[in-house]
């Protein structure tokens, strides 16, 4: 009898020891559904115009467009480009310049210190802060009037709006009237709005100046060269709100 209640005891252990394989397969389902409908829960909670535009990235990145297209991506650095290669042509058509207003841009185009744009919005000129301003000076000067009145003729036969920015290169100028870059470009794009006012008759609601120090280079400031060409004035004329 002893025999036969320690066998039947010895068996009891070994069988609470290693459950059936059932068991193990049944757990390793639940946990498989519980991470199925987490993840639903998840998918449902994204946000479908973050998920499009993430996508688009991704492709834009990757060279893939529409229609399962692809096509090669190639990073190359802006080139500006010159006045010859902008006057003229049929753009005078979109921007609506009248014949007289496109040979006074024809005129400045062919000056080496500015460079004219001709957009569909509008008309963009960049000038040479050397043509306008001494070093480290905003008043005008007068060898820069004559430009100045080319541009004045453009600006009474349109009624576009009129924003002048000036830059700089970026060496700190810390003088006394002008404690940073900053100063100085607002300044010199103030002085060129109220010649336009005072000497073109251009109404002042269609003029705006800002200044942007040295925060918008088109080279690098690693040579005077490059620095030269970023210490510049910029004449933007878009179509104003109707």
């Amino acid at each position: 009898m002893r025999e036969n209640h320690s066998r039947i005891t010895i068996e009891t252990e070994q069988e609470t020891e290693n459950p059936p394989g059932w068991l193990i397969t049944f757990n390793d389902l639940i946990t498989l559904l519980m991470v199925f409908f987490v993840l639903l829960f998840a998918m449902g909670n994204i946000n479908a115009q973050k998920s499009e535009k993430l996508v688009g990235s991704l492709q834009s990145a990757l060279g893939v467009l529409l229609e399962g297209k692809k096509t090669a991506v190639q990073v190359v650095r802006p080139v500006l480009p010159t006045a010859q290669e902008i006057s003229g042509g049929d753009s005078t058509v979109d921007a609506g310049f009248s014949e007289e207003t496109q040979h006074a841009i024809d005129d400045l185009a062919g000056l080496p210190e500015i460079t004219v744009i001709q957009t569909p919005q509008g008309l963009s000129l960049t000038l040479s802060d050397s043509i306008l301003f001494q070093s480290g000076v905003s008043e005008l000067r007068f060898e820069g009037y004559p430009v100045l009145n080319k541009i004045i003729l453009i600006l009474q036969s349109n009624r576009f709006a009129i924003r002048v920015e000036g830059h700089t290169d970026n060496v700190s100028i810390r003088s006394m009237r002008f404690p940073s870059n900053w100063e100085l470009s607002i300044a010199r794009a103030v002085h060129v709005v109220k010649y336009f006012i005072d000497n073109g008759k251009i109404a002042p609601q269609r003029l705006s100046a800002v200044g942007y120090g040295d925060s918008k280079p088109i080279y690098p400031n690693d040579s005077p060269v490059n620095r030269e060409k970023n210490r510049r004035v910029e004449i933007v004329l878009e179509m104003m709100d109707s």
